[in-house]
């Protein structure tokens, strides 16, 4: 009887929704990795709602989709499958902007902190980031149905089905 009350808290987390999830998950950074690969000291604040990237010259929407205010504190986020996902950014006009895109699975990568998971982002400059797989704007070569992600719990990145919804997150420029 034990061990099925230890299983039981197991299956209900794995099979819950993601939002759900998103309420019990708290992030954890690991000390041994050499250094932070996303530094604060990295990125500017516009303090409009958007971050520069001074590597990269990407300029990323602070929130992701879904998300406003300062620390991303209002809303839900919003989940779309690949055309969706390809078709908001194509219309977004966010922050006086109309050059919004989603962002190649290279440009995706570039935002993954590599010394946290839950999620593997780092959360002083991307607060409130879901814990589930973003879309990119790269299309999977082996298989057209399929587009690359990354799925941020870990910051690993896969293709899957367009139809399936994940989260965005916009960017624009870049080097």
């Amino acid at each position: 009887m034990k061990t099925k009350l230890i299983i039981l808290p197991l299956l209900i987390s794995i099979f819950s929704s993601p939002l759900t999830s998103l309420a019990v998950q708290t992030q954890t950074c690991h000390s041994y990795w050499p250094k932070a690969s996303t530094p604060v000291s990295r990125f500017t604040n516009n303090n409009d709602g958007t971050i520069l990237d001074n590597t990269t010259g990407l300029v990323w929407k602070r929130c992701s989709e879904g998300l406003s205010g300062t620390l991303c504190e209002s809303g839900t986020p919003t989940i779309f499958n690949w055309l969706e996902a390809l078709k908001t950014a194509a219309v977004s006009n966010f922050a006086g902007k109309n050059d919004w895109r989603l962002p190649s699975i290279k440009e995706l990568a570039t935002i993954v902190e590599r010394q946290c998971t839950m999620p593997a982002i780092n959360e002083i400059v991307f607060p409130a980031t879901p814990t589930m797989s973003f879309w990119s704007s790269t299309p999977y070569d082996a298989n057209s149905a399929f587009a690359w992600n990354i799925y941020f719990p870990y910051g690993i990145s896969d293709g899957n089905n367009k139809d399936y919804k994940f989260y965005v997150r916009l960017v624009r420029g870049g080097r």
